[in-house]
């Protein structure tokens, strides 16, 4: 019991956990979708943050998604699209989460209030400017990448500059425009200032995140955003578009996609929504076993020697074969080289990674149980 309120402490204790910090999910579906390889018997455990990725789990029709996060303001989040994709068409759903523009969002809010838990009904009501603006909108991640799409990219490229990096092009025309046109000087300038350790900890991740970095965190996001405008096709990356418009247009993360709406629909009643960590759910005596582990970025917070201890949590009820994804932003961690029971699949982590929309990130990991 000690223990767990260590572990506990190494999140919870240091870092800030009573605003949204994520209004969407900033991991890509896609990728997790194929690493975790989900069965129709599997229990799925996800990291809920602001809800996409258990949404998107659904397509693979689990048993059940359990959907986690010790912070209960993204627990609200989650409520309020449950009820938004249950009770809204699509077209009206995603206007009022703020994929697309609504005049109306409180308007509404108001005809789906009741289908939302109490507490969260009771924080949107007394929030609702986070209502009028589409929920998705509203995290402080979010609003850091307003700042650079609104404030500090129109210093460095012009409106037209910004839609032709865009535009669908060949891998060659992709290096040709970074090369010639987006790599200037105030590029690299304004980008290392912008998404410097100290600005970033300050606007957009919580400071105590960077507890246990030790790279050039803007040396490695421009390496990473470099990789994501040459290599990765632009015209099809969701996220690249959400940071250089602030809004999205042609492109969509999976959950938000019109052919996958009525699917998270017809399954929102295998998702179950709890404040918990991961080590107080896995101890509960209703979860019998988890099949698969979507662990989102968490190990990024925390010693080797904690990731260590909630993996082993976790292994007591993942029976063999089951997978464990999570990702790596700007640490290196990879619970296999220590714990013996899990086995790093190198090959697809990397192919994965590879293939990732959400470009920032360093590592993905998947782990699967001997």
């Amino acid at each position: 019991m000690a223990k767990n309120k260590m572990i506990k402490s190494e999140v919870e204790d240091y870092a800030e956990f009573n605003l949204i910090r994520y209004a969407q999910v900033w991991e890509d579906a896609e990728i997790l979708i194929k690493a975790l390889d989900i069965k129709e018997t599997d229990d799925v455990l996800s990291i809920a943050s602001a809800g996409e990725n258990a949404f998107s789990l659904l397509l693979s029709n689990p048993n059940k998604v359990y959907a986690i996060d010790l912070n209960e303001e993204q627990i609200f989040c989650v409520q309020l699209k449950i009820a938004a994709y249950k009770y809204l068409e699509y077209e009206e759903c995603m206007q009022f989460i703020g994929v697309s523009d609504c005049e109306d969002r409180n308007e509404i809010f108001e005809k789906i209030k009741g289908k939302i838990p109490k507490k969260a009904r009771e924080y949107f009501e007394s929030h609702r400017d986070y209502i009028k603006r589409g929920i998705i909108h509203c995290g402080k991640f979010e609003n850091y990448f307003h700042i650079f799409g609104n404030k500090v990219l129109p210093l460095i490229h012009s409106r037209k500059t910004r839609d032709r990096l865009l535009q669908k092009k060949s891998k060659e025309e992709r290096y040709e425009f970074y090369d010639k046109v987006w790599n200037n000087r105030r590029w690299r300038v304004l980008f290392k200032m912008f998404f410097s350790r100290k600005v970033m900890g300050k606007l957009g991740r919580d400071k105590a995140f960077f507890r246990y970095v030790n790279v050039n965190v803007a040396e490695h996001i421009l390496e990473r955003t470099k990789y994501a405008i040459t290599e990765l096709d632009t015209s099809e990356n969701s996220y690249l578009q959400y940071i250089i418009n602030c809004r999205y247009d042609n492109a969509l993360p999976v959950a938000y996609r019109k052919e996958n709406f009525e699917t998270i629909k017809s399954r929102l009643d295998k998702l179950v929504v709890l404040k918990e960590t991961v080590e107080t759910f896995i101890n509960r005596n209703d979860i019998k076993k988890i099949d698969k582990c979507n662990l989102s970025d968490i190990f990024e917070y925390m010693s080797e020697e904690d990731m260590c201890q909630i993996v082993n949590v976790i292994l007591t009820k993942a029976p063999k074969g089951s997978r464990i994804a999570y990702w790596n932003m700007l640490s290196d961690k990879q619970a296999s080289r220590t714990i013996d029971k899990i086995e790093y699949k190198e090959e697809l982590s990397k192919q994965l990674l590879a293939e990732d929309k959400a470009f920032f990130y360093s590592k993905f990991i998947v782990e699967e149980v001997k």
